[in-house]
């Protein structure tokens, strides 16, 4: 069993699938210049208020009045820290009309990134990269609806039994309380006939997103069981074949990062090529390059890797991008991302845009390094 340390190099949203509502779910609280979001710990205030409030309580949260007050009115001595489960600074102005894309937390409120997401993205990189020397035996007549499990089938196994992936355990990364910053995500470049990447105020669609913030770590722990690979091969042969590139964690890492590093230098070419005349692109591309350098110190020990996980990575770094070298990927990839849009975007490259951050921040980039 392997120890991990996990370092984000940006901020990193692994979604709990709720989200919060103004002033029903949490509070804005400003001190000078900085906006805090707090978010409301129900029973709390209940406490402060009183059961025989409750229905004053309900009425407040449809009229959408003000929940500070409301507390104030029947707790008067109390302040926005007595009932709040946690406070996260706020990078972004935010206005009633916001909803709050939360970070999964655990019973005891712990922000973490599961095991799940962790694995599901040295997934991804795997298959990316060994799937190259797989497609071609699976041209001849490819049933295109299941290619995809087909290509995974091939390269891990062709059911959960036979998967070797199985036998890669991840750990989950759990990080400090108060980790947690809140931002506003943006279709950050998205390329049109206008002469601008960057959209106008009214077409962004913003997104408040709670996300751990850069530069928090965590250790979660990796395994690789050969063991118990071996004895299971050794039973049943219907049992996947082990990619050398996942037998030692040495060899993962280098795998992940020569991904990773694929993926950063298509992205850089990508937009100097296709956003060479347009406006706003310079400041993402700086990004992408800071986080080329990350991957780079990787490079040599393969002790330490770089991984993009998480909300608003993108389609090519969320499917790893592997589909783009099927002779068919603009007729019938292509067409099935873009449902009934096809003619519409015929003119554009895929794809066309990119979330970011207000500020123009990256999202999901982490670092990885064996203890």
């Amino acid at each position: 069993m392997s120890k991990i340390k996990i370092s984000t190099l940006t901020p990193v949203h692994i979604g709990s699938g709720n989200f919060l509502q103004y002033n029903t779910d949490f509070v804005v609280t400003r001190k000078n210049t900085d906006s805090y979001l707090n978010i409301i710990d129900e029973r709390k205030i209940l406490e402060l208020i009183g059961v025989v409030h409750l229905n004053d309580w309900v009425l407040s949260i449809e009229r959408n009045e003000d929940t500070q007050e409301l507390v104030k009115r029947y707790s008067p001595h109390s302040s926005v820290s007595d009932y709040i489960l946690r406070c996260s600074i706020s990078y972004s102005s935010i206005v009633p009309t916001d909803t709050l894309k939360e970070c999964i937390h655990d019973g005891l409120g712990v922000p973490y990134i599961p095991g799940s997401s962790i694995k599901g993205a040295i997934r991804t990189a795997l298959v990316a990269t060994l799937s190259q020397e797989i497609i071609p035996s699976l041209l001849d007549k490819p049933n295109l609806k299941h290619l995809a499990s087909d290509v995974e089938g091939k390269l891990f196994g062709k059911d959960p039994k036979e998967d070797v992936f199985r036998f890669l355990q991840v750990g989950d990364a759990y990080f400090d309380k108060g980790s947690e910053i809140v931002l506003r995500l943006i279709m950050g470049l998205n390329i049109t006939q206008n002469k601008s990447l960057r959209p106008k105020k009214n077409d962004s669609k913003p997104q408040l997103v709670e996300a751990i913030g850069v530069d928090e770590e965590a250790i979660f722990s990796l395994k690789i069981n050969m063991d118990y690979y071996l004895k299971a091969s050794n039973i049943s042969d219907k049992i996947g074949k082990m990619p050398d590139e996942m037998r030692t964690v040495p060899a993962l890492f280098h795998l992940i990062n020569k991904h990773t590093s694929t993926l950063l230098t298509q992205e850089i070419d990508f937009w100097e090529r296709e956003g060479r005349d347009k406006i706003g692109m310079e400041d993402y591309v700086e990004k992408i390059k800071e986080m080329l350098d990350e991957v780079n110190k990787c490079e040599g020990d393969n002790q330490s890797c770089v991984l993009r996980v998480g909300h608003a990575s993108g389609w090519r770094f969320i499917t790893g991008a592997w589909s783009e070298q099927l002779p068919f990927f603009e007729s019938f990839v292509m067409n099935a991302a873009r449902p009934g849009n096809r003619n519409r975007y015929n003119d554009y490259p895929f794809p066309k845009s990119r979330r970011m951050d207000f500020d123009g921040d990256l999202m999901g980039f982490v670092k990885l390094s064996m203890l």
